[in-house]
Formats: structure tokens, C-alpha cells, sequence
């Protein structure tokens, strides 16, 4: 927990995931800044099973350098209603190491966790995500990862739009 939060007070993390980003907001400098309480609290029932996101962490060259959730957007129904897209599951990433930032890394783990992890479930046609739409960086890493822009969404209680995206399952 403590690595990341180290993660979510980096500031190209904090920018997109921090405080001020929506209440669930979590880290950046100052005041903003993480807790490992917080942490704990925040991603404590994903470990211990009494949250239905499911987390992982990434890791190059056997060092974690960020984190990837799902989750079925069926247990998030006011989310999955404001994105307009009920069936199927979403995902979010971060990359928390600054020195793996822009290497090309995002595009990758997102496949193939898209193939091997959430497609992997018979059940689930579609994969969702929804950066803000002026994180480009984030935008760019799931067009090559297969994804497409279908809308942009308000979604209550979020500072901004999110830029949804999709990739259907092949065949």
C-alpha cells in the first residue's frame, strides 16, 4: 500500500486520479497528498473481497511500476447508466513509476490484460474505460490498445467528462 500511494502523490498520477478529480480522489501534494490510512481505506475492500473491483499490480522486469482495476459495470449501475454502456466490465490503469512513463508500456498492459484477464470471462462482451478527455496520454495508450471513442459522459459527482471508450470482443 505504502508504494502506492507513493504512486498516487506523483503528480502525472495526482493530475488524473487526485484530489480534485472526483470524490474518490486520492493524492497530490500538500494537503492533497495520500495517506496511507487513506490508501488503505480507499483499496482495503478490493484486497479483502468486500469490493467487487478487482486489482493488479504491474510488473516489469519483476519491479511494480503501476496498477490496473476492473470490475463489472452490473455492480456500478448509476456509473454504468451515466456512461450509457451497462453490459460488460470497465478498467482503469495507472503507470506510477516516472521513469516507465511514455515508454510505450500503457498500449501493452492494457491489451493484454483486456485479452488474458477480462475477456478471458465468457461472459463479458465488452470492455470500458473513460479517461478525461484531455489526458491524451491515457486517451492514446487505449486506442492502441484496441479501443475506440464512442461518447463523452458526465458522470455525477465527477469534476469533468470522461472520454468513453470501448474495445467488443473479437469474433
Amino acid at each position: 500500500m505504502a508504494r502506492l500511494r507513493d504512486w498516487l502523490n506523483e503528480p502525472h498520477v495526482a493530475a488524473w486520479w487526485g484530489a480534485g478529480t472526483g470524490p474518490d480522489g486520492l493524492g497530490g501534494a500538500g494537503d492533497d497528498a495520500a495517506t496511507l490510512p487513506a490508501v488503505e481505506a480507499a483499496y482495503g475492500p478490493a484486497l479483502d473481497g468486500t469490493d467487487p473491483t478487482a486489482n493488479y499490480v504491474i510488473v516489469v522486469d519483476g519491479a511494480p511500476v503501476g496498477l490496473i482495476q476492473w470490475y463489472r459495470l452490473g455492480d456500478y449501475p448509476d456509473y454504468a447508466a451515466a456512461i450509457r454502456e451497462t453490459d460488460g466490465a470497465g478498467i482503469d490503469l495507472l503507470i506510477g513509476e516516472p521513469s516507465m512513463v511514455g515508454r510505450g508500456l500503457g498500449p501493452t498492459v492494457i491489451d493484454r490484460f483486456v485479452t488474458d484477464v477480462v475477456f478471458a470471462l465468457s461472459d463479458v462482451p465488452r470492455c470500458v474505460t473513460g479517461p478525461d478527455p484531455e489526458n491524451t496520454r491515457s486517451v492514446r495508450a487505449f486506442e492502441r490498445a484496441g479501443f475506440r471513442w464512442v461518447r463523452d459522459a458526465v458522470v455525477p459527482d465527477e469534476p469533468g467528462r470522461e472520454h468513453v471508450m470501448v474495445r467488443d470482443r473479437a469474433g
